[in-house]
C-alpha cells in the first residue's frame, strides 16, 4: 500500500523489544512485518498464524526468511494461532509489539479479537480492519452507514450488495460477491460456513466505519497514537495499552 506508515511505525517503536506477527503468511507473505522488525533490532521476533504448521503458506514463509538472510533461529513461529479463541493467552506469549494487519474483517468476532489482541499485547498494537464509507453513492444506488456501524457481511439486502458491487468494482476491479459471498449460496470459494459446520476466517464478515474501528479500540483499552487510512479502504492504527 502506497504510503504505508507502518514500516516507521516497527523502526521507532521495536528496537529492543519483543515482536509479534499475527497473520502475516496470509497472501504468500506479502505483508510480513518480520523482516522488518529484525531490520529495526528487535529483542525476539515471532511469526504466528492461523494455518498448520505443514501448510504452504508457512513454508513459503521459511524460505522467504532464508532469502531475506535470517536463520530460522532468529524468529519463532507458532502455528494454529486463532485470536477469536479464549484461550490466545494461553498459546501464544505476549510481545511488547504486536502486529495484526489484515485479520479483524475476516473474523466471525471481531470484539473478542481484539480483546484477545490486547492479552498478548505488552505495550504497543499495530492493528488495521477494512472500512466502508458512511456514504457510498453510485448508478447503483446509495448505502448510508452511522457513524457507529459495522456492516454484517452477511446480511446485505440485494440493494445493499449493488451498491457495494459497482463501488468495489469501480474502485479496484473486484467484486464484492467475491469477498462476502451471499449466505449458502452454492458452489462459492469462501463461504462463511464450511459444509463440517465450522466458521470459516477467510471471507470478509464485518465493514466497520472508521469511527466504529477506533471506538471499538478504544473501548478495550487502548490509546490510539497515529493512524492512517489507504484508498478510504484500509484504516491503519498504532495504539498504546492503557489501563
Amino acid at each position: 500500500m502506497d504510503g504505508d506508515p507502518i514500516h516507521r511505525w516497527i523502526a521507532d517503536i521495536v528496537p529492543g523489544r519483543s515482536f509479534v506477527d499475527i497473520g502475516g503468511i496470509g497472501e504468500w507473505s506479502k505483508q510480513e512485518r518480520v523482516t522488518q522488525s529484525v531490520a529495526a533490532g528487535a529483542a525476539r521476533s515471532a511469526m504466528a498464524d492461523i494455518e498448520p504448521a505443514d501448510s504452504e503458506y508457512w513454508r513459503f514463509f521459511h524460505k522467504l526468511m532464508y532469502k531475506h538472510g535470517i536463520a530460522r533461529d532468529a524468529y519463532d513461529s507458532h502455528a494454529e494461532v486463532d485470536v477469536t479463541r479464549a484461550d490466545l493467552a494461553e498459546r501464544l506469549p505476549p510481545s511488547d509489539v504486536v502486529h495484526c494487519t489484515g485479520v479483524l474483517y475476516h473474523c466471525p468476532d471481531p470484539v473478542a479479537a481484539v480483546d484477545n489482541l490486547r492479552r498478548v499485547t505488552g505495550r504497543w498494537l499495530i492493528v488495521n480492519t477494512v472500512v466502508c464509507p458512511q456514504r457510498v453513492e453510485n448508478a447503483a444506488g446509495t448505502l448510508a452507514l452511522p457513524s457507529g456501524a459495522a456492516l454484517f457481511l452477511p446480511g446485505l439486502s440485494e440493494a445493499e450488495r449493488d451498491v457495494l458491487r459497482l463501488h468495489y468494482r469501480t474502485k479496484f476491479g473486484w467484486s464484492i460477491d467475491d469477498t462476502a459471498p451471499r449466505p449458502r449460496a452454492p458452489g462459492v470459494k469462501m463461504p462463511h460456513v464450511m459444509p463440517d459446520g465450522r466458521l470459516n476466517h477467510w471471507p470478509y464478515w464485518w465493514l466497520f466505519t472508521i469511527h466504529s474501528f477506533r471506538s471499538l479500540l478504544q473501548l478495550l483499552r487502548f490509546d490510539i497514537r497515529d493512524e492512517w487510512t489507504w484508498e478510504d479502504h484500509a484504516h491503519c492504527v498504532l495504539c498504546e495499552r492503557v489501563g
